[in-house]
């Protein structure tokens, strides 16, 4: 008989794909293109729901907290739970198939359970062994181009490396507070850096090859939340923390090179924009209260330089002092950083 759920709306079912009309007008020419795509995506938004003969079959009692795919085969899927279970599933082939409903169950292929104190060898920064983490596994990421090594990050305030083929950790990172995210730049080809957000203002960079932290960026006030590498250059990273800040960082050069501030935005109808462009020219004004430093004029890129910027004004800078609703918006000379850069 057929499976359960077909044609019930899900991605399995026909209800979502273009019928010989609308194919007809689209041949013809009558259904624009544009429109014809838009029809098609929209239908099949509201067929998906959830799998009706697919089960990831879970092993542990607490919530998870990340999953991540690779990129290699977009197959193995990989788990990072609250009570510390680092799990891998195949996406593709099934453990088991229910021969009478096609109904099928994914096992886990590697499951490390949590770890304890005592049994990890050298403790909680040990280079090698098969015990797990000791409390909560907050980020996980697998190795760019191989899906034989994974790294893990818990709140027992370590990154390991794990081996896929054997199950077990072979390198591990201690820090001094939780370790809240981890990343790999997914197109370098000079570095395999990890970049590692902790519960500290920095940002540091480990080297799976010598085993070390190799960089440690200096910019954010509270803790690091998020780390990302940007596709265009494998030497970008952006990060954000707790202060409300995301930083753009060359790693080849010392400082952040660029700084979206929470605290300097305006209002989300307002386009700061097109009414700083409009902005009468009065003068030079600096863009920070200190003069800079040669460290920070470095880590800016040439690129950034501007002979006609603006600054935009943030949110109450520059109000009326009658309590009224003028912001200010002034022009300046010297570039997107000014004479008078600050980081």
């Amino acid at each position: 008989g057929p499976p359960p759920f077909e044609g019930r709306g899900t991605m399995g079912s026909p209800d979502w794909k273009p019928t010989a009309g609308e194919l007809r007008a689209r041949e013809s020419g009558t259904r624009r293109p544009l429109s014809f795509r838009a029809s098609v995506s929209r239908r099949q938004c509201d067929a998906a729901a959830l799998s009706g003969d697919k089960t990831i079959a879970h092993r542990w009692s607490g919530g998870v907290n990340c999953l991540e795919l690779d990129e290699t085969e977009r197959r193995y899927l990989l788990a990072g739970t609250v009570d510390a279970v680092v799990a891998v599933y195949d996406t593709e082939q099934p453990t088991k198939t229910d021969r009478t409903t096609g109904h099928a169950t994914h096992e886990p292929l590697i499951r490390v359970a949590k770890g304890s104190a005592e049994g990890a060898e050298g403790g909680v920064g040990g280079a090698r062994g098969t015990g797990g983490h000791l409390f909560s596994v907050s980020c996980a990421a697998w190795y760019p181009v191989d899906t034989g090594m994974f790294f893990t990050g818990s709140f027992d305030q370590t990154v390991a490396a794990w081996d896929t083929n054997t199950a077990s950790r072979v390198l591990a990172f201690p820090f001094d507070a939780k370790v809240y995210d981890i990343s790999m730049s997914p197109n370098a080809s000079s570095h395999c850096l990890v970049a590692v957000g902790t519960g500290h203002p920095q940002v540091r960079l480990c080297d799976p090859n010598s085993g070390n932290v190799t960089h440690t960026l200096m910019g954010h006030r509270e803790a690091v939340w998020a780390t990302r590498w940007m596709l265009g250059s494998e030497w970008i990273l952006a990060t954000g923390a707790g202060d409300g800040d995301v930083r753009l960082w060359d790693i080849r050069r010392a400082g952040s090179f660029m700084r979206l501030d929470a605290s300097n935005v305006r209002a989300g109808e307002v386009d700061a924009l097109e009414e700083a462009l409009r902005a009468p020219d009065r003068g030079f004004i600096p863009a920070g209260p200190a003069p800079a430093t040669r460290r920070n004029v470095d880590a800016v890129p040439a690129h950034l330089f501007s002979a006609d910027a603006v600054r935009c004004a943030g949110s109450g800078w520059g109000r009326s002092g009658g309590g009224g609703a003028t912001y200010g918006r002034r022009r300046y000379r010297g570039g997107a950083y000014g004479d008078a850069a600050y980081v």
